[in-house]
Formats: C-alpha cells, structure tokens, sequence
C-alpha cells in the first residue's frame, strides 16, 4: 500500500514537472505539452496504480505546481491563477476516466487499438478543457480539431514506442544477466563434475582397498605358522579395516549421491560447441583480470567449431589451465592465448602465456600429486598442488594426454591432446 501511494505520487509530480515543456497552439491559455506523454507512460509502467485516482493526484498537481509558477515567477494573483489552470486539472482527470473506462492497459500489444484509445481520450479531454476555458470559438473548428487530432496521434505514438523501447531494454539486460549467470552455473557444474569423477575413483581406489584388506584377513585365516593369539589379533585388526574401508565407500557414495542431486540437470544441454565453451570460459576470466586489476591480454581462436559431451571435463580442464597461465603473467605486456585445432583425429588445445615460466628442474615433476611451486607470503598458505595432477588424470579419462611444450623461449604453452573420436560429437548427437 505504501509503495503504491508512492508510485501514484512520482506519477502526479513527474507529469506536473514534464506538463512545463508545452506550446500554445491558439494563442490562448489552452497549452499542448509532453505532460499527457509521461502520465500515459507511468500509468502503463505502474500497472498496480488505480487509474482515476492517479488521475485526480495528477491532475491536482498539475495545478499546483502551474499555480506556483505563475504566483513566484509571474506575479499573478491566486485567483487568476487558480482560474487559468483548473481546465488543465480536469483535463487530466477526464483523460485518467476515458482509459479506466476503456481499459487501455489491455491494449498495449495491440498498437492500432492502443492508439487510437489513447487519441481519443486525448481529444475528448482537449475539447473538455477548451470548453470549460471558453476558447473554443478562438480559431475554426477545422483548424482547432486537425491540431488537437495531430497532437494527440503523436502523443499516443510516443507513449507506446517509449514503453516498448524501456520494456525490450529491460528485456535485453535480463537477458544478459541470464546469460552471465548460465555461463557461471555452466563453470561451477564443470568444477562439481570432476569434483565427483574423483570422488568416484576415489571409491574404486577405496573398494581396491578394501579387497586386498579382506584377503589380508582370509590369507592370516589359513596360516597355522603364527602363534594363535597373534594371528588373532592380526586377523582381528585385519577384519575391523576391512569394515572401516567400507564404511568410508559407503560416506563416498553418500556424498557423490548428493553432489549429483545438487547439480543442475534440467537447465544444462547434452551438448555443446566449442566457440560456445570458449565464450563461456572467455567471459568469467575477462572478468576476473578486471577483478585482480591485471594488463593481461586473453585471445581464444578456434580453426573449426564442432559439438561436445564432454564439455563439463573440458571446461574443467582449460579452466585451470588458463587460471595458471594468468596467475603466471605479471607484465605489462601479458598475454594468454587459447587455441583449439583438429590435427592426425586429434583435438589439440594449446594454452600459451609469457609469464614467469617453469624450470627446467621442475617441469619433470609439474604432473605430480602435491608437488606445487605456489605460495602466499601474506597469508603461508601453499597451494595443494592437485591442480595439474587432477588436469592429467581428467585427460586420460577422455583418453588423451597434456604436456608440457618449451619450444618458444619466453613462452609457457600446455597442449592438450584428445581423441577426435571421443570429444566431437556427431551431426545427429542430442543438442
């Protein structure tokens, strides 16, 4: 309720304040402004506010504030004042009736009906105002109705072509601010994704576990070389890891159930084109260089465009890749340039930076699980070192591998090579 007496005030005071931009058409005090414009615009934009009420609040603010003009800056007296604007109040008044009546809100899809209520109304409450001012004997009725007729076609006109440019704008910026948020959700589904692929070799790895712990207990079982109480205790300690390994599966299993079911399914496609991905991926880190106030130029090419399945483990993937490559650069001049080609039915990423590099010592053990060369002085923390390792492991998965590639000095450049096979998908694959 506050609100909607808010909306109904900004309406009266807005069109109040545009009503000052007019002309005087017949040499009267019968004026043609833009005021008519703004009201019929809030009243469609406010599409909660009540039509005649607003009405009555504009039309009672418009002669207020045409009242004040006239007594601080024309010096005119009260009466004459409150005489010459009254028609302009139930002009607005009359107009505010003619559209509840004719229920003009209906209508703003349907151009010729809305114009032609709006230019009605227009004419109507005109010839109300210059009636109740006595003026309509001033020109020719010829010449008064072809004015107050143009007037209002192209009051009318602005009043729909304003609401559908502000409508279509509001539009475009939801739009957009979809289209940001899907390519998020797109990148945080890839993050959760692999997450879970190694959550379940996780559990493979913890199943592997738990067998070789069971035949521990069955080999210990059969041995009569032991002292009874030690191979007790053995086989005892043997038996409660087994089960301690399978509780932890059946956690692992748990929490990958969950993950799933938190991981959007409806909104997500089967498919995806690479120019798609790499748009996607483009977006989020022009953004973050903004954030981290970088000089870092990010290039993408790609020599032919193709679908994927697998575009969660390749989002994954390029995602650190390139998070590496920027956390690298520290000139002036900075780059990173992605480039994906098909070459021998191969799909080859290249990820190449100028940054600071890697040494020659360490190149060999960058694959590693753990090995790292990041550390924050400011908070100690060192990185998990996981990164690359997870990179290589997610790679083999899709069949393919990643390396690293020194052949330009000054350059850093990873190559991703998968499978054609595997990652393209074919013309009749589900989109």
């Amino acid at each position: 309720m506050k609100n909607r007496v808010k909306e109904v005030m900004m309406v009266g005071l807005f069109t109040a304040l545009m009503g000052q931009v007019n002309f005087y058409p017949f040499g009267t005090d019968f004026r043609i402004t833009i005021g008519v414009v703004m009201f019929s615009f809030l009243l469609l934009y406010f599409h909660s506010v009540p039509i005649i009420a607003t009405a009555i609040v504009t039309g009672v603010s418009v002669l207020f504030i045409r009242m004040g003009f006239d007594l601080f800056a024309n010096e005119v007296r009260v009466d004459t004042a409150i005489y010459r604007h009254i028609p302009a109040m139930m002009y607005y008044i009359s107009y505010g009736i003619i559209l509840e009546a004719a229920s003009f809100r209906r209508f703003f899809e349907k151009p010729i009906y809305f114009i032609t209520i709006l230019t009605t109304a227009d004419i109507m409450s005109n010839f109300l105002e210059l009636l109740i001012r006595n003026q309509s004997n001033s020109k020719s009725f010829d010449e008064i109705f072809s004015t107050i007729m143009l007037a209002a076609v192209i009051r009318s006109s602005l009043v729909l072509a304003l609401f559908w440019i502000i409508k279509y704008y509001s539009l475009f910026i939801t739009k957009e601010e979809h289209q940001k948020r899907y390519k998020e959700l797109l990148l945080l589904t890839a993050k959760l994704k692999s997450e879970v692929f190694f959550l379940k070799k996780s559990m493979q790895d913890i199943e592997g576990a738990m067998v070789k712990s069971y035949s521990i207990y069955n080999t210990l079982k059969e041995n009569d070389t032991m002292s009874k109480e030690n191979l007790n205790r053995i086989m005892a300690d043997s038996l409660n890891l087994s089960i301690d390994i399978h509780e932890i599966k059946k956690d692992y299993n748990r929490i990958v159930i969950s993950m799933e079911k938190l991981m959007p399914t409806s909104e997500i496609s089967k498919t995806m084109k690479m120019s798609e991905i790499f748009e996607t991926i483009n977006d989020v880190f022009t953004r973050y260089i903004e954030v981290i106030n970088r000089e870092i130029k990010l290039r993408f090419e790609i020599d032919r465009d193709f679908k994927t399945s697998e575009y969660f483990i390749i989002m994954s993937v390029l995602n650190n890749l390139i998070q590496n490559a920027i956390e690298a650069c520290y000139r002036n001049d900075s780059y990173v340039n992605v480039r994906c080609f098909i070459q021998d039915n191969m799909v080859i990423f290249r990820i190449q930076d100028n940054g600071k590099g890697i040494n020659e010592k360490e190149q060999s053990l960058i694959f590693e699980p753990g090995f790292t060369t990041k550390f924050n002085p400011e908070t100690g923390q060192v990185s998990t070192g996981l990164g690359l390792a997870h990179i290589k492991i997610l790679t083999e998965h899709l069949e393919g591998r990643v390396r690293l590639v020194n052949d330009v000095e000054g350059m850093t450049e990873f190559r991703l090579e998968l499978p054609e096979g595997v990652i393209i998908c074919k013309e009749d694959c589900d989109v």
